[in-house]
């Protein structure tokens, strides 16, 4: 699926008129026009990298996902890499590769109506690096106690102080109640349930979630390119993801300073209450055009960026001590017998399981959320995880 700062490029063209390729494109509020929306980030991470197409939608409608294009990049003005469509609005490449220094860049986008548009060549970006990422503990802007994350970043170019930023965050996740055993059904008719021990795990598990905002910062103002202190993410206090053990991926990208005033500006559509009723038109600058035909409205932005990752952990005492908090309210309900009609329709139907009996043969049920972290994430540790 596409990813949510894909969205904003959605929603964003709903109000889009274009006027040139690397020149600026009015936003209007009166009539909605149908735009094609490209967003195409080609990085020095060796995957199959992924396009999306989409169309501008009005508020209230679905997103329109385009199919049936034809997608490629032209490597040197010569060879080039295909890109087949894996799901509705979403075009991988046939190949694994990563982006190169030295080499010119272009998209190519034939849409499902037969309309051409390109790029202009582009290079890969200078390198950077990610120095560092550390959490500390403050009370933001709206009076929460919680914890910020920062990051130090580096970029080697002479001329380029432009970073975005994205991440992926994974925690543990622990049910609220842990039992052991669960009930299993021996008859329907008559209805009738046995306490059994589990087969699956689910106590633990991990939880991994991405951004979803456009994060961005330049340097241009600083007596070197590199950034200090740059927040990340806050995590209020009560936040269940950092209840336990939190890990945060940082994704570092040295942007252009056009691709930087591209994002920019969907940051400002984005920030907004309501998007679609700004009452002052904007600017966007992008770096796709029709081939031919300037009236023909495309809004998008093909880059070729330096990228580079780094993880940091966490514990939730690290941060804020031993005081952990109340983490949410698990109300339990008490039968006592295992032929109960109430019960086994709960349990059958996975509303509710079994949690223990208090006092015995009074079996206590929670809803299945307090019980099943399984509903939420994976019960399979990753592979990077580490404990303290």
């Amino acid at each position: 699926m596409p990813t949510k700062n894909h969205i904003i490029f959605l929603l964003v063209a709903v109000v889009l008129t274009l006027s040139a390729c690397t020149e600026p494109f009015e936003v209007e509020t009166t009539d909605f026009e149908d735009i094609l929306i490209v967003n195409a980030s080609i990085t020095t991470e060796a995957k199959q990298h992924e396009i999306y197409i989409s169309r501008s939608y009005e508020e209230g409608e679905d997103e329109v996902q385009v199919s049936g294009a034809t997608v490629e990049v032209l490597v040197n003005g010569g060879s080039t890499i295909g890109f087949e469509q894996t799901s509705p609005g979403i075009y991988t490449s046939n190949t694994v590769f990563a982006a190169a220094p030295g080499v010119d860049y272009q998209l190519r986008v034939v849409d499902e109506n037969g309309e051409e548009f390109t790029s202009g060549q582009v290079q890969l970006t200078a390198p950077t690096t990610v120095d560092d990422i550390r959490a500390r503990r403050i009370t933001n802007e709206n009076g929460e106690d919680g914890v910020e994350i920062y990051v130090d970043g580096t970029s080697t170019g002479d001329n380029e102080g432009y970073f975005r930023y994205e991440y992926e965050e994974t925690y543990r996740f622990e049910s609220f109640y842990k039992p052991l055993q669960e009930l299993s059904v021996v008859t329907e008719s008559p209805p009738l349930l046995e306490v059994v021990y589990k087969e699956e795990e689910e106590r633990v598990c991990y939880v991994t979630e991405t951004s979803n905002s456009i994060l961005i910062t330049e340097t241009n103002n600083l007596s070197e390119n590199k950034v200090v202190d740059f927040p990340i993410r806050f995590i209020e206090r009560r936040d269940r993801r950092i209840a336990h053990r939190y890990s945060i991926l940082v994704k570092q990208y040295a942007q252009t300073n056009a691709s930087y005033e591209f994002y920019q500006t969907l940051k400002s559509f984005s920030s907004s209450d309501n998007l679609f009723s700004q009452p002052q038109p904007g600017l966007i600058v992008g770096n796709v055009r029709h081939v031919s035909d300037d009236s023909v409205k495309v809004v998008g932005l093909f880059e070729v960026v330096s990228f580079t990752t780094r993880r940091f952990f966490f514990s939730f005492q690290e941060i804020f001590g031993n005081d952990i908090p109340y983490l949410g309210d698990c109300e339990f309900e008490r039968y006592s017998s295992l032929s109960d009609p109430e019960l086994f329709q709960r349990i059958t139907t996975g509303q509710y399981k079994y949690i223990g009996e208090d006092p015995p043969f009074v079996y206590q049920v929670a809803p299945a959320r307090c019980v099943d972290c399984t509903l939420f994430g994976t019960n399979v540790v990753p592979d990077f995880w580490e404990e303290q």
